[in-house]
């Protein structure tokens, strides 16, 4: 969500008549575009930005703070000085106008309003020219904000409500995207499966088909989804289509009812195995990844067991493995905890080690096998392999050339090193 409002920034700079700079110590505006989903993100965006504010004289420099932590504490870094401007996540496609005002008028620093009339265009047609990181690939961001509330989470207080955008528009945005050569996608929300409940649009699953419709994609991929909201009719619109990504992020959070009640997940483990299954009985080949947290509040050794038990019986292929950190503002910050921080990373690097094997193990069942790849940059070892993602979001090194990224190419798994496949390119 964060690379794809940082384009939109960038657009704004540009389209306002400023200069992207080479690197941060030269520049006379600096941008920091924020997540507060952890503790630890936080953290580190408070150290660059601290690092920023010194590198020149503060008159000489505007230090600029957007995104969901300008949201939740913008107003504080202003009032201490630490940044100039703080712009949340409803204004910060903006943010090349209100600098550009800043600078020449000198009026409001702070611009964190989440009321309807301020929210900033996400669909903008003028990215269309403007080349992601990737030539071939573009974000497309179809939903806004969320309003499960999970107890854990910050989302919903810095993010706002669920914003669902027109699919007309959603749709004639990707079709020039494919007409100016755009052969990959990654259609982007908080929940996209929650797309349209907000404003009686159609539901994702049409808009996940319409878009596989378009002539020229060669690749889809789409996050995240939310367990509440995946059904059956998704899973077939993926089977119906080769150009959508096999690789599914599924959020479990936890293996044990009770946490996952006091998360307010709104799902039990068995609704979750039946998405899987779902999965199994629809589709040939896929890859579930899926976010987890330990530690939550009211853990029991047993909680902590059972989603032990739930990552061996699914099987993950990647998992982004969390131990839980306390984000004021959200229910669960009020909450006691009983486990120390120490007790915590011990749980954790538990799950860490058994999730490493499975991840090893689904890998090394990939041997043999013919993938498509879209190659992505050369290879960190040699000019002579590149390195991409396959339809299941692994990784793979294969043997080739600048001529090949950005190019879809079938390639052949013959082994595995470390985490990443190794591949050889086939005719």
């Amino acid at each position: 969500m964060n690379k794809g409002d940082s384009e939109l920034i960038t657009l704004s700079m540009i389209e306002n008549g400023f200069t992207q700079t080479a690197n941060e110590e030269t520049a006379d505006i600096c941008i920091f575009n924020t997540c507060s989903v952890r503790e630890h993100a936080e953290k580190r965006a408070l150290a660059k930005i601290s690092i920023a504010r010194s590198r020149k004289p503060a008159k000489q420099r505007l230090v600029v703070v957007a995104g969901c932590m300008a949201q939740r504490i913008g107003e504080e870094l202003v009032l201490k000085g630490k940044a100039d401007l703080a712009a949340g996540p409803y204004q910060s496609p903006e943010l090349g106008t209100i600098i550009r005002t800043h600078i020449d008028k000198h009026r409001c620093k702070l611009f964190l309003s989440q009321e309807g009339a301020d929210f900033s265009e996400r669909i903008n047609f003028d990215l269309v020219k403007n080349k992601d990181i990737y030539p071939w690939h573009k974000w497309v961001t179809i939903t806004h904000g969320c309003e499960n509330f999970c107890a854990y989470c910050i989302v919903p207080y810095v993010r706002g409500k669920l914003i669902s955008f027109p699919s007309e528009k959603i749709l004639n945005y990707i079709r020039e995207l494919a007409a100016e050569g755009i052969i990959e996608i990654t259609l982007l929300g908080q929940n996209v499966n929650q797309y349209g409940q907000d404003c009686g649009e159609i539901p994702f699953y049409q808009l996940l088909e319409k878009t596989a419709a378009i002539e020229g994609l060669k690749k889809i991929n789409f996050l995240t989804s939310h367990p509440m909201d995946f059904n059956s009719v998704i899973a077939d619109v993926i089977k119906d289509n080769s150009n959508i990504s096999r690789s599914i992020h599924l959020p479990l959070q936890s293996g044990s009812d009770p946490v996952l009640k006091a998360m307010n997940r709104k799902y039990t483990l068995s609704d979750y195995h039946r998405i899987i299954d779902t999965l199994k009985n629809r589709l040939d080949d896929f890859s579930i990844s899926t976010d987890l947290i330990v530690g939550f509040p009211g853990e029991t050794d047993a909680d902590f067991r059972n989603t032990l038990k739930a990552v061996t019986d699914i099987r993950y292929d990647e998992a982004f493995m969390y131990a839980y950190s306390p984000r004021e503002g959200t229910p669960a910050f009020t909450l006691k905890e009983e486990l120390t921080r120490a007790e915590k990373i011990e749980r954790l690097n538990e799950l860490i080690a058994l999730q490493r094997k499975i991840s090893l193990e689904k890998r090394e069942s990939r041997i043999n096998r013919i993938e498509l790849v879209i190659a992505e940059k050369s290879s960190r070892r040699s000019t002579l392999e590149v390195s991409g993602k396959t339809f299941l979001n692994h990784t793979v090194v294969f043997n080739g050339s600048s001529a090949d990224i950005g190019k879809e190419t079938r390639v052949e798994i013959i082994e595995v090193n470390g985490s990443t496949l190794v591949g050889k390119k086939l005719p």
